[in-house]
């Protein structure tokens, strides 16, 4: 019955460009709703607990799988927007390592413009809610787990290969069209860590556009940005596990 409504759905769609890109802003919608409603549960308990962030990364489990029924309905996989296997692994492997420090050079930068800016009070990137990471080695390696399942995976899975492919059936297929989806996407990915503050969501919102564009360009292998994303984190744990950060 319900692959019947999908496919009846489908057609409908096939034939109405307008009706396309509304279905395909509703599953955006949808499939974002888990996430930014855990988000707030969590955010409201308190993300530096373990209750709260257990809360925030159910979210994410539930968006990924809201969106693996939808590409399923569309007839695509996430193989065909990201997941397949590479042509070559160290070729990924390398391109990824080569992001991540293009995107530590980005976060070094950015800090150190907007926290010398004359006459602004920028504060630092809000890190507390990692405060429990300090010294704990329990800790730490529950995040290192987190920094390559939910982060990750479930952050290029959503931002990058779904919502990017998602933004891409609603603007024009151009220059102009594929970079709005890149600041649309990013400005989602920057604005959902509002918790680290004003300069916590530029950081992030820079950050999306380099995995964004890095996803397009390298003809959508999500695994390079998995990578970058990845290490990314599981270095920034390390430093305040060491309490270097």
């Amino acid at each position: 019955m319900i692959n019947e409504i999908a496919i009846s759905l489908e057609k409908r769609t096939s034939r109405s460009p307008g009706l396309q890109k509304s279905r395909s802003l509703l599953e955006i919608l949808v499939a974002f709703l888990p996430i930014l409603v855990f988000g707030v549960i969590g955010t409201r308990i308190g993300t530096s607990t373990f209750l709260g962030g257990m809360i925030v990364t159910l979210g994410y489990v539930a968006s990924i799988l809201i969106a693996t029924v939808i590409l399923k309905i569309q007839g695509s996989s996430w193989s065909q927007i990201g997941l397949a296997r590479p042509h070559s692994w160290k070729r990924t492997i390398f391109l990824g390592i080569g992001v991540l420090l293009i995107a530590i050079v980005m976060n070094i930068a950015l800090q150190v413009i907007a926290l010398n800016l004359p006459g602004a009070e920028v504060q630092p990137i809000d890190q507390s809610r990692f405060n429990p990471l300090n010294g704990n080695l329990a800790v730490f390696l529950l995040f290192l787990v987190l920094a390559w399942t939910t982060i990750a995976f479930g952050e290029e899975m959503f931002y990058r290969a779904f919502l990017i492919t998602q933004l891409g059936k609603i603007l024009p297929g151009s220059k102009i069209g594929t970079t709005l989806v890149l600041l649309f996407s990013s400005t989602i990915f920057g604005l959902v860590h509002w918790v680290e503050g004003p300069l916590g969501v530029i950081n992030t919102f820079a950050m999306g556009l380099i995995l964004g564009a890095v996803y397009l360009r390298s003809g959508r292998n999500l695994w390079i940005t998995i990578i970058a994303h990845g290490l990314a984190n599981s270095i920034r744990f390390l430093f305040l596990f060491l309490g270097a950060s």
